[in-house]
């Protein structure tokens, strides 16, 4: 965040839609998030004008986070039902992958906690 004075430039995240019923990349049964970060201006802490939209999906199954392709995000918005294909898989910083589940874990974990692997 940059704050100088009244004015400001800030990240934030949101959710816009939840999808109950979605397979994930994993296989599993899960509730997706579809999540939009931009960077604002503000001026007193009120919103002026927002750009640098992105989009993403996350899946609760697992914690794995797909990016939306911009030509995907309208289409996602109207309907009640997801393509993870079309959905491309964001690496994440956050630690180890299970090599059983493929749910991303952090990095202290011995065990994964959503299938009980243990972790090498």
């Amino acid at each position: 965040m940059i704050f100088i004075g009244i004015f400001g430039i800030q990240d934030k995240q949101r959710v816009i839609r939840e999808y109950p019923n979605v397979i994930c990349k994993c296989g599993s049964l899960s509730r997706g998030e579809l999540i939009e970060e931009y960077t604002y201006f503000h001026f007193f802490f009120i919103p002026i004008f927002k750009w640098n939209k992105r989009y993403y999906m996350r899946f609760r199954c697992c914690n794995r986070i797909f990016r939306v392709p911009p030509d995907y995000v309208n289409e996602l918005k109207d309907s009640t039902d997801v393509d993870v294909n079309r959905l491309e898989e964001v690496q994440t910083y956050f630690g180890n992958q299970c090599s059983n589940c493929g749910a991303v874990l952090h990095r202290s974990f011995a065990y994964c906690p959503y299938c009980g692997q243990k972790i090498h």
